[in-house]
């Protein structure tokens, strides 16, 4: 059986819960090897885990991969950064992000506005 997007991104996100980032990063080269991109929801995943586990460096590094493969993060990703910073006390994050939000023009739904509080 030969392993799609979906397949990977299980295997993903079963791996990064269980905080093996080394796995992780097998996969995703992994997937480059087998010419199939990350997408959104790979990296939203992705983006969860790391700043649950304060990986801020590979946060950072999945939102310069998301640019990099001209994917617009949507509500989740956004909330999801907002929570992982917010929790850490990276105020300045917040509010970039909030900044980046506006210049999209996407609206915070109650989920990422009670975060901003």
């Amino acid at each position: 059986i030969t392993p799609n997007i979906v397949t990977f991104s299980i295997l993903i996100d079963c791996y990064a819960k269980a905080k093996r980032f080394e796995e992780v990063n097998e996969l995703l080269h992994q997937m480059k090897q087998a010419n199939i991109r990350p997408g959104l929801i790979t990296l939203n995943m992705l983006i969860n885990c790391c700043g649950k586990a304060k990986k801020f460096d590979e946060v950072n590094g999945l939102r310069n991969e998301m640019a990099r493969l001209n994917i617009t993060p949507d509500i989740v990703t956004f909330s999801t950064l907002i929570d992982c910073y917010g929790k850490a006390g990276m105020l300045n994050q917040v509010e970039e992000i909030r900044e980046q939000m506006k210049q999209l023009n996407i609206t915070p739904n109650l989920k990422s506005l009670n975060l901003m509080k």
